[in-house]
């Protein structure tokens, strides 16, 4: 695998990937709470790290054009065959990374990346700048990311991976988005799976070989998620 790419578990796992995208949040607060800030109807919009389209596909229910960028040939691959399952003429794919994203200037209406590229650090910088330039006048991007102070997942992620979800990991990021003009929303919702076999695919997805140790922990098939949701609004 070529290194510059995310290990991402995806890539591996599309089964289990389809099933965390539809079962997380599946009440769609995330996405009421964007819309209701920045609707997409008729919109030009911008999907960041698509990864399998999922989220594209939802959003070009809606919008006029989306463009999912995603530099990641495994996931394309993914993308490219749930167009192929979709009636969808108004989606275009670009194998590209957040920084490199070659539209023009004052071009998109809404950016999203959900779980993408941009955590918080200089070193998304550069595509952070690069979105900036394709928004609209007062067009509008969203960062979401796991909230590891809050919600049964966030914890188990803190458990597990300690190095990366580090006592002041929402702090650290909170003050970083403030100081380039991001506005900070929580949205507390769930992954609720169908059943058990399928919610331990899911956290075998995100843990790895440490499910074992935190599915137990859950009762039935639904545990508490919280998101950090940061706002731009150029």
């Amino acid at each position: 695998m070529d290194e510059k790419f995310y290990p991402y578990t995806g890539a591996t796992n599309p089964t289990a990937y389809e099933h965390w995208n539809e079962c997380t949040d599946p009440d769609y607060l995330l996405e009421k709470l964007m819309w209701e800030i920045a609707p997409i109807e008729g919109k030009m919009v911008l999907d960041v790290g698509a990864g399998s389209g999922f989220q594209t596909v939802r959003y070009a229910s809606k919008a006029f054009r989306v463009f999912a960028a995603e530099p990641d040939p495994r996931m394309l691959r993914q993308i490219y065959l749930r167009l192929a399952k979709n009636d969808l003429a108004n989606v275009s794919v670009m194998a590209a990374s957040a920084e490199e994203i070659t539209l023009p200037s004052d071009s998109i209406d809404v950016a999203y990346a959900r779980f993408a590229y941009f955590y918080g650090t200089d070193e998304s910088l550069p595509g952070l700048r690069e979105i900036q330039r394709i928004l609209k006048p007062g067009g509008h991007f969203f960062v979401i990311d796991t909230n590891p102070d809050q919600g049964q997942f966030g914890k188990m992620a803190r458990q597990i991976y300690p190095e990366i979800y580090t006592p002041t990991y929402v702090e650290e990021r909170a003050d970083f988005y403030k100081e380039h003009g991001f506005e900070r929303f929580e949205v507390d919702t769930v992954i609720r799976a169908p059943n058990r076999d399928i919610l331990g695919d899911i956290l075998k997805l995100d843990f790895a070989e440490h499910y074992e140790e935190v599915l137990p922990t859950v009762e039935g098939n639904e545990i508490s998620y919280s998101l950090s949701v940061y706002h731009f609004k150029e």
